[in-house]
Parts: C-alpha cells; structure tokens; sequence
C-alpha cells in the first residue's frame, strides 16, 4: 500500500509547481483563451482588407448551362444564338396563306436542348471612390483590433497582478496564524500548569482552548482565499500545475503628479486611440454615404458557346463585351444616408471628448486613492506595531499574574486583527499602485519591483 501512496506523492510533486508573477503572466499572455479570440479578430481584420482589395480585381467565372424546352421564344433563341435559324423557323413555310395566319414551326417547335459554356468578367472600373473609402475603413477596423488585443492584455495583467498578491498575501496570512496558533498552544500549556498549581482557574484553561478554535476556524477561511486565488491564476492562465506562489510583486511608480501622468495617459492609452480611430471611421462612413452622388462606370466581358450538344468549334463561339454608366438623377434616401452618417461622426466626437474626461477623472481617482492607501498603510505598520508590543507586554504580565486570561487573549486578538489589516493593506495600496500603472499604459512585465 505504502508504494501506492508513494507513486501518487512522486506524480503530485512532479506537476506541482511554484510560480512567480512574471511566469504567471507570461502563460496568461500566451494561453488566454480571450487573447486567442482577440488574435483571430485582426486576422479576419486583414482578410476584410483582402476582401476589398479584391474588388479592384473583378470577377472571373465559368459558367455551363444545360437547358431543354419547347418554349418558341426560348427554342427559337437557342437556335439563333448556335446560328441554326433558318427560315422554316421563321414560319416561311406557311408564307402563302393570309397574313393572320400564325406559323406553326415559329409557335410550336419541337423540343431542343440548350448547351451554353461561358467565361464572364465582371469589374467596377469607378464607384465614386466607394472602394478605396471602404479599404481605408477596413484598416483603421484593423488597427482597432489590435488596440483592443494590447487592452485586453493590460486588463488581464491587471487581474493576473490581483490575484497572484491575493494569494501571496493569503499565504502570509496562513503563515501567521500558523504562528498564532503555535503561541496560543503555549499559552494552553502554562494555563494548565498555572492550574495545576492552583494558580488559576479552569476558566482561564478553556478560555484559551477556546481562543485556538477560534484562531483554527481563521486558518480555514485563509486556506479557502488561497485557493480561490490560486484556482484563479490557473483560469487565467490555462496552467493547471500551479499550486503556490513566490513572493509579492511589487510596482514602484516614477511619476505621483496628476499633471504628468495625465498628459502620460491621455498620449499612451489605448482606449483613447480606440476612440480617435472610431471617430476617422464615422468620418469615413460620410464619404462612403457621399459616394452615391457620382455616377458608376462598370464593364461585363463575355465569351462562350452555344449549341444543342457540346460543341467548342468557332462557327459556335460568341462574345459580348460592355462598358456601362449608371448615374442617379434623383434618389432622396441619398441625402438622409448622409445626414445619418453625418450624425454618427458627431456622436463619434462626443464620445471622444467623454473618454478623454473619463481618463482624467480615472487618474483624479486612482492618485487620491493610492495615496490614502498609503496612508493606510503607514497607520497600520504602527499600529501593528504597537499591537505586537502591546501583546508581548501582556503576555508577561500574565505569566506574573498581574492580568486574567481574558486579558491576555484580548491583546492577542487584538495583535491578530493587527496583523491582518495590516497584510490587506499592503494588499490594497499594491493594487491601487497597479491600477494607476494600468491607466497610463505601463507594460507590467516591464515594471520592476
């Protein structure tokens, strides 16, 4: 039994794995489904391009049709189009009866199979400049695309970033009530001594009994937000081998002043220019609805054969070549496109302007909030501190007999919630340092700690 249990410790160690942020983050890059999906959008993004292309190019097809009818009008077509009319067709044979006399091998041929083989080229030679509009279009659809791709990566780094300290900080958390736990074990201990000698009483025992329960009830919570956190990172990152983490990453900005990292944000985010690239293609749509004014110039080329049977011989060939104009005299639907488009682009304009508020709005917000963080935390360090003081102070004096268990237990409680406000505000001031990074467009693999 014991190698059984021995193969299955050998596999677990071997695929388990201990991560850092930076490889955390680089699978996430690599392996987000997300980022798939945004990856395969530029792709179809060049193949609209293509698309477009392509229509400055025309249209070659083959086609063969093979007909049979004893239609007059058809039969007598398929006749005249294989150059087999004759003018038994035409009802000459009846030519001596009166004139309303309707000839019966034009009204009522016998049934003829139609065989045509064509090739057909179709191009638009001049559509207003709609073609060359529509490309310009596709393209800034691309490079939108791509923005969106480099956001959706600074998003997940942000979320990868969030989660990787959550289960750092989770992870400190368990560490210290590991300690907690190993302190009140001794406190137990010198209880019952104390109450052995009739020092104290079996109050003072269960009363410290009762604290480890409930210092063990916290251990749980803290294991749960570990691995919540840890089966996050492993959703982000289509890595299922991670089971703990290194050590906390921490960002350290160059830049606090609002002015700065607003002029920094609004020439570096993405989402700006998303909004401007929006904005040229409203512009775009205009030109496109304007393009319905010009006349259109287009050309068909045709070339084939025609006979009752498969026949490629030249007395059967044809071709038919045209070069056509299209111009709408009237057509009032053109104007409201216009007008329509016309509005999108002011609507386009508004929402850019909205943006760019919202990035100063973003940076008011997020710079207010890092620096009470840090002053947070500032508090915290110091009261923890004291807490700590406090506690080992106290624990003295019980041990004299100076303070009841209850005494005791309250500093320690009160050491404890020290200790965790103090790691959530660690936690809380790295997020608020990120999320400002996130704003201006910092790269957070190339953010040092």
């Amino acid at each position: 039994m014991y190698k059984i249990f021995l193969y299955f410790f050998i596999v677990t160690f071997m695929y388990s794995q201990t991560i850092s942020f930076e490889e955390v983050l680089s699978d996430t890059l690599n392996n987000n489904s997300d980022l798939k999906n945004s990856k395969l959008d530029i792709d179809i993004s060049s193949l609209n391009i293509d698309e477009v292309n392509a229509l400055n190019y025309g249209k070659l097809n083959f086609e063969s049709q093979v007909n049979r009818t004893n239609h007059a009008g058809y039969v007598f077509n398929s006749k005249l189009s294989s150059r087999e009319a004759t003018f038994k067709d035409f009802g000459f044979a009846q030519m001596g009866e009166p004139m309303n006399t309707q000839p019966t091998d034009l009204n009522y041929p016998e049934a003829r199979t139609n065989i045509n083989n064509k090739l057909t080229y179709d191009i638009a030679l001049f559509t207003g400049f709609k073609i060359s509009t529509q490309k310009d279009i596709k393209k800034l659809e691309k490079k939108i695309h791509t923005l969106k791709l480099i956001m959706n990566k600074r998003e997940l780094s942000f979320e990868v970033f969030k989660a990787y300290n959550g289960a750092v900080v989770a992870k400190e958390y368990i560490k210290a009530l590991n300690e907690a736990i190993k302190t009140v074990n001794n406190i137990v201990k010198s209880s019952s001594i104390f109450y052995k000698e009739g020092l104290i009483t079996s109050i003072d025992v269960k009363q410290a009994k009762a604290y480890k329960f409930e210092l063990l009830a916290n251990l749980a919570n803290a294991k749960k937000r570990f691995n919540f956190a840890i089966s996050y990172l492993r959703f982000l990152s289509s890595n299922n081998n991670i089971t703990d983490v290194n050590n906390i990453k921490d960002i350290k900005l160059k830049l606090y002043d609002k002015n700065e990292l607003l002029q920094q944000a609004l020439s570096k985010k993405d989402s700006i220019k998303a909004s401007t690239l929006y904005k040229d293609i409203m512009k775009k749509n205009v030109d496109v609805a304007k393009a319905d004014y010009y006349p259109t110039l287009y050309s068909h080329l045709e070339y084939g054969y025609n006979d009752n049977r498969y026949n490629f011989s030249n007395d059967k060939d044809y071709y038919n070549a045209v070069i056509g104009l299209k111009y709408t005299l009237f057509d009032n639907t053109r104007e409201i496109k216009v007008q329509k488009n016309k509005i999108n682009y002011l609507k386009a304009k508004i929402n850019h302007e909205k943006q760019i508020n919202y990035i100063k709005m973003q940076i008011d917000n997020s710079i207010d909030d890092l620096n009470t963080k840090i002053a947070i935390l500032s508090a915290k360090i110091s009261s923890f501190n004291l807490a700590k003081k406090i506690f080992e102070q106290a624990n003295k004096m019980y041990k004299n007999h100076l303070i009841s268990m209850t005494d005791l237990l309250k500093q320690k409680s009160d050491f404890e919630v020290a200790q965790a406000e103090l790691l959530n505000a660690k936690y809380q001031r790295y997020v608020a340092e990120a999320k400002v990074a996130k704003i201006i467009n910092l790269d957070f693999l190339d953010l040092k700690d």
